[in-house]
C-alpha cells in the first residue's frame, strides 16, 4: 500500500512554484508579506494623523470646549469681526505651523489710529487695505467674545462652521491648534 506524497499531489494538480513550497516556506513568506503590509499600513495611517490637526475653540479659563475644527497645515485660518469704531469687518488670517498659528494677513476697509504700520506688505484691493507677510506666531487666537459684533472663524473659506451665537456672551474665548 502506497502512501500520497505531495509530489503525487503536484502531478494530479498541475501546480504552481506557490503549491510546491513547504508548509513552513509558505507560512514564512506569507508572514513577511502581511507584516510588510501592516507596516504600511501604520504608516500610512500614522502619516494620514500627523497630516490632520484640530482647532480647538475653548474657554479660556475653563478650558470649556465648544468645537474642535479639522485642520491642515495648508489650511487657511480666518478670524473675523465687526471692528466697534470703523463698523466695517476685519479679517486677520493665519497659517498652521508646527503647534503655533501664524498670521500671515489682515484686511480691513478703513485706516485709522491704531491699526498696524511697521509689520508686512501693504497694498490695496477692492476697497481693502491688507496686510501680507506678517509673519507673527500665536500659541493661541484670544478675545472676548461679543454677540454685538459678528465673530467668524473660517477654515479654507468655509465661515459657518462656529454659530457664534452659541459661544457665551462676553467671556474670554481661544482657538488654539492640537
Amino acid at each position: 500500500m502506497s502512501s500520497w506524497t505531495d509530489r503525487d499531489q503536484e502531478r494530479l494538480s498541475g501546480s504552481t512554484p506557490l503549491d510546491r513550497m513547504s508548509r513552513r516556506r509558505l507560512l514564512t513568506r506569507t508572514g513577511t508579506v502581511a507584516a510588510a503590509a501592516s507596516l504600511s499600513l501604520a504608516t500610512a495611517m500614522l502619516t494620514s494623523c500627523a497630516a490632520t490637526r484640530k482647532l480647538v475653540l475653548q474657554h479660556q479659563r475653563s478650558g470649556e470646549v465648544y468645537a474642535e475644527l479639522d485642520i491642515s497645515e495648508d489650511s487657511e485660518i480666518t478670524h473675523s469681526w465687526i471692528h466697534s469704531i470703523e463698523l466695517s469687518r476685519w479679517t486677520d488670517v493665519y497659517r498652521l505651523s508646527g503647534g503655533s498659528l501664524v498670521l500671515v494677513a489682515t484686511r480691513f476697509s478703513e485706516y485709522g489710529a491704531g491699526m498696524p504700520m511697521d509689520e508686512g506688505d501693504l497694498r490695496i484691493e477692492d476697497g481693502q487695505i491688507i496686510i501680507e507677510n506678517i509673519d507673527r506666531e500665536f500659541d493661541a487666537i484670544r478675545w472676548i467674545h461679543s454677540h454685538r459684533v459678528d465673530y467668524r472663524i473660517g477654515i479654507d473659506g468655509q465661515e459657518d462652521l462656529v454659530d457664534p451665537t452659541e459661544l457665551p456672551h462676553r467671556q474670554p474665548i481661544e482657538l488654539r491648534p492640537r
